[in-house]
């Protein structure tokens, strides 16, 4: 069966949602049946680095995330309707390696915009990172409402009635980056 190069999320101390510790450079088995989901088996993982933090709360909690390898029996799952793909549980994990913040930014930085919208929904991000995804999505409207929704807590940019007028506003935040 061949390898799945991914990403899994890990709590601060590098624990895993059950508190089981996990090391760089260490292959993790399961035994048993491998299923996906909350009363699965296996290692979860994702492709997308977006997709990590669904099931991890990085909007209230500081997370780590691993570059993994998985391999050995899995199963697939993607959830069509809320855009999420490519998601694994595994028998063998290998972590390769943490990724700082910063990486973690830099990679959303240059996502895809469906990944980016992910990303904005649900990881808490800092001041100067807010500024960032500012800066680099300025001329993309919907990555712009999502941030100013999800990042800034501005709940009426979902709920203008005039479409020219929301819009107005956006170019604004644009041009003058809040």
């Amino acid at each position: 069966m061949e390898d799945i190069k991914g990403y899994k999320a890990f709590n601060k101390n590098k624990t895993n949602r059950y508190g089981v510790p996990f090391v760089e450079g260490v292959t993790y088995t399961v035994d048993g049946d491998i299923t996906f989901g909350n009363e699965g088996n296996g290692f979860h993982m994702c492709t997308h680095l977006s997709d990590v933090f669904r099931y991890f709360d990085a909007v209230d909690d500081e997370v780590l995330v691993a570059e993994v390898v998985g391999s050995g029996d899995k199963k697939s799952y993607s959830d069509e309707y809320e855009g999420y793909y490519d998601m694994y549980a595994v028998r063998e994990l290998f972590v390769e390696r943490f990724m700082s913040r910063e990486e973690v930014i830099a990679r959303m930085l240059t996502a895809t915009e469906h990944d980016v919208i992910k990303f904005i929904k649900t990881f808490k991000m800092t001041g100067d990172e807010k500024v960032d995804f500012l800066c680099q999505f300025r001329g993309n409207v919907k990555v712009i409402e999502h941030l100013l929704y999800y990042q800034y807590g501005k709940t009426e940019v979902f709920y203008q009635h005039d479409s020219e007028e929301q819009a107005m506003k956006l170019r604004l935040v644009n041009k003058n980056g809040r």
